[in-house]
């Protein structure tokens, strides 16, 4: 047990050492082709649809491929072989991977392992990994600091983009506390939740200053989202992401 919390804390150590250093930013100008590897997280209220479109918004064509199973870790990914494969194509600009929280020393050892083997079959294949941090469940909400931790530390330590949705999502409750981000399981997102990951997530693809493209009469999602909402949650996003 001693040598674990051992290796634990030297590699956190590590990952802390970089926490100051710039963010990579994606060095794409035009239109993205991008590959969502994950589980019900991202599928739940279908994150890509929702990112694609506020790409539209932006005069930006994203086209996407996914990689989605209910309960997948980025170990339980690695095992089956199934990204790997689909980067040999050559065709992607961007990998946006997630798992759960990661919370937990153990998690977070074995989400920065994985991010660092994904991210280098990334490199090999000439593309970019983006990680899509998440949050923990309702009743664990005391560990939503640990999971913005765990996810940044394993983005700054293998040079990855970080999407900081779970951070989004705390810069928002800090505004309104009652916003309604989770769904009724207490874990997966509500409409609203995915929304505010949606805009994080391509806030940080394109180093958005403004997201004044986004108006709410145009979106899919206006009914579930207020108008004072959506201001909330733009602002989050962009703090998220240091603008």
């Amino acid at each position: 047990m001693r040598i674990r919390y051992a290796l634990f804390s030297i590699i956190l150590f590590t990952c802390c050492s970089n926490e100051n250093e710039s963010q990579p930013i994606v060095d794409i100008r035009g239109d993205l082709h991008i590959l969502f590897v994950g589980n019900s997280l991202t599928y739940t209220n279908d994150l890509p649809v929702l990112v694609k479109e506020i790409g539209l918004k932006d005069g930006i064509a994203i086209t996407y491929s996914s990689l989605l199973f209910p309960n997948y870790s980025l170990e339980d990914h690695w095992n089956d072989g199934k990204v790997q494969k689909e980067l040999q194509k050559g065709i992607y600009d961007i990998v946006i991977a997630q798992q759960g929280p990661s919370a937990l020393p153990e998690s977070q050892v074995l989400l920065l392992d994985y991010t660092t083997r994904f991210a280098n079959v990334c490199k090999q294949n000439k593309c970019k990994l983006a990680l899509y941090m998440v949050w923990p469940s309702a009743n664990r909400s005391f560990d939503l600091d640990n999971v913005i931790l765990s996810y940044t530390n394993a983005a700054n330590a293998t040079q990855s983009l970080l999407c900081p949705a779970g951070l989004a999502w705390k810069n928002a409750w800090k505004v309104n506390s009652a916003l309604p981000l989770y769904s009724e399981d207490g874990f997966h997102p509500s409409m609203m939740g995915s929304v505010v990951a949606a805009m994080t997530i391509y806030s940080a693809l394109r180093d958005k200053v403004t997201l004044d493209f986004i108006l709410h009469s145009e979106m899919s999602w206006k009914n579930e989202v207020s108008e004072d909402q959506l201001i909330i949650l733009k602002q989050a996003a962009l703090k998220a992401i240091g603008k």
